[in-house]
C-alpha cells in the first residue's frame, strides 16, 4: 500500500472521529449523554428550626424614678436600697416648710408633661398616617410662679427629623419610647399629688423594690423597679433583623432549677442608651460588634410565671427566629446562586435525568439551606461540577456500591434474580 493511500485512509478516519465526536458532545447533539457524579442525596421532609443563642439578664419591666427639686427639702429617708415597696408607700418625708413650693413644682410639672405626652402623641399620629413632611417639631415650655424662692421650667420638646427616603418605623419607634418615659414621668408626679397634704412626703407610684437613692445632689432621687420582670438582650448590628415580636424562646436563668419559656415583646429600632444592664450584657457576650452602635434593645416576656432569681441575674436564652415545617435542607455547597431568587439545584427526574430546579431558601441549618419549595421528600439531589457544563439534562450514573452483602444474603437472593438483574433488566 502506497504512502498516498495510508494518508487518504488516515484522512478519512480522523474525518470520521471528528464528525462524531461532533454528533455526540455539540450543542446540537441529540445523543444523550452520560455523566459519572460520585455526590447525591436523597432527601427527607421534617420540620426544622432556626435558633439563635443570647445572653440576657434578669430586669424590671418598669423603672421608676420619684425626686425632689430641692436637695434640702428631704427631712428623712424611709427606706433603703433593697427594700420592696407597695405602691402609696412613703419613701422619704418632707419638711413641712419646703411642701408647699414642693407640691407647687409638681403641680407644674404635671401640666408640662401632659403637654408633652400630647405632642408626642400628635407626632405618632403623623408619622402613622404617612405625613412626608422633613420634620415634625412641637415644642412648647411652661413657667409656674409659687412664691419668691420657688420657680420651675420645663421645655418640653418633640423633634423627630425624616428624610424623604427615611424610615418612619423608625421615627415612631424613637417617638413611642419618648412617650414611654414621659408616661412613666406623669405617673410619678401623680402619685405625690395624691398624697396626703398633712404629711407631706415621697410616694412611691408602684409596688416593686428600690434600687438606688441618690441623695449626693441637688436633686434627690429614689430609682424603684417594678416587681414585674422581663429578659433583657440586645441585637447586635444586623441581628434585629431576624428577631420579630412573640419569637419563642428557652430560657435558663443562673441558679434556678429547670428551664422557663418566654417570647419576644419588643425590639427597639433605634440604638441602646448606655446604662447598667447594656454593659453588663457587653461583658457577658464578650462579642465585637462591627457597629460599636449597633446595639439594639430586645425584652422578652415570660408570662405571669416569672422568673425566680433576683435582677441581673444572668440568663441563657435561645430564641427561634424561625420555623419550616414539612421541609427539606440540601447541602449549602451544592445550591448555585445562592442568596438570590435565581438559586436552584440538580436534580434527578424518573428516568435518571439531571436538570435544574428552582428552590426558595428559608435558612441556614448548620451546613445546609432548608428549602420550602423545588425539593421535595424522596427527591435525589445531586451535585457534581461536570454537571454546570453540560447544555441539556445528562443521563447520571453513580459508583458501585463499596458496601458488601452478607454470604447469607448472597445466598437467600439466588442465582435465578442475579442472572434478571445483571442481564435482563433494561435501563
Amino acid at each position: 500500500m502506497n504512502k498516498t493511500t495510508n494518508a487518504v485512509i488516515a484522512i478519512v478516519v480522523s474525518v470520521f472521529v471528528a464528525l462524531n465526536l461532533y454528533l455526540m458532545y455539540s450543542e446540537k447533539s441529540v445523543i444523550p449523554k452520560s455523566v459519572y457524579v460520585s455526590e447525591y442525596e436523597q432527601m427527607s421532609a421534617k420540620e426544622y428550626k432556626e435558633k439563635l443563642p443570647k445572653d440576657g439578664l434578669v430586669a424590671p419591666a418598669e423603672t421608676y424614678t420619684v425626686y425632689t427639686s430641692e436637695a434640702n427639702a428631704i427631712d428623712a429617708w424611709l427606706v433603703r436600697e433593697g427594700d420592696a415597696v407597695t405602691t402609696g408607700q412613703e419613701l422619704a418625708s418632707l419638711q413641712t416648710e419646703q411642701a408647699d413650693g414642693q407640691r407647687s413644682v409638681w403641680e407644674s410639672e404635671k401640666e408640662a408633661l401632659l403637654t408633652q405626652q400630647n405632642s408626642i402623641r400628635s407626632t405618632i399620629s403623623d408619622l402613622e398616617s404617612g405625613d412626608q413632611t422633613n420634620s415634625s417639631d412641637s415644642s412648647k415650655s411652661d413657667r409656674a410662679q409659687t412664691g419668691d424662692d420657688t420657680k420651675v421650667e420645663l421645655n418640653v420638646q418633640v423633634k423627630v427629623d425624616v428624610n424623604q427616603t427615611g424610615s418612619y418605623a423608625q421615627a415612631v419607634a424613637e417617638a413611642e419610647r419618648d412617650l414611654a418615659d414621659t408616661e412613666r414621668r406623669l405617673k410619678v408626679v401623680e402619685s405625690q399629688l395624691d398624697q396626703n397634704s398633712a404629711t407631706p412626703s415621697l410616694i412611691s407610684p408602684i409596688d416593686g423594690v428600690v434600687s438606688r437613692i441618690n441623695n449626693e445632689n441637688d436633686k434627690p432621687t429614689i430609682v424603684i423597679y417594678s416587681n414585674a420582670q422581663v429578659i433583657e438582650t440586645y441585637a447586635e448590628d444586623e441581628e434585629w433583623s431576624r428577631l420579630a415580636i412573640d419569637d419563642p424562646a428557652v430560657l435558663d436563668a443562673k441558679g434556678t432549677e429547670g428551664t422557663f419559656e418566654g417570647s419576644i415583646e419588643s425590639v427597639d429600632q433605634v440604638p441602646a442608651q448606655s446604662n447598667e444592664f447594656l454593659e453588663a450584657y457587653k461583658t457577658l457576650a464578650d462579642k465585637k460588634v462591627t457597629n460599636p452602635l449597633a446595639y439594639y434593645k430586645v425584652r422578652l416576656n415570660t408570662g405571669e410565671q416569672g422568673v425566680p432569681a433576683p435582677f441581673g441575674t444572668h440568663v441563657k436564652t435561645l430564641i427561634t427566629t424561625d420555623t419550616a415545617q414539612n421541609a427539606a435542607a440540601v447541602r449549602s455547597a451544592w445550591l448555585s446562586n445562592a442568596g438570590t431568587d435565581r438559586a436552584f439545584v440538580w436534580r434527578l427526574d424518573e428516568k435518571g435525568y439531571a436538570s435544574t430546579h428552582k428552590v426558595e431558601e428559608a435558612f441556614e441549618h448548620l451546613n445546609r439551606t432548608v428549602v420550602t419549595q423545588g425539593v421535595d421528600a424522596g427527591d435525589i439531589v445531586v451535585y457534581d461540577k461536570s454537571l454546570r457544563d453540560q447544555e441539556s439534562a445528562p443521563l447520571v450514573f453513580f459508583p458501585l456500591p463499596t458496601d458488601l452483602p452478607e454470604k447469607a444474603e448472597w445466598k437467600a437472593f439466588g442465582w435465578k434474580n442475579y442472572f434478571k438483574v445483571l442481564l435482563l433488566k433494561q435501563p
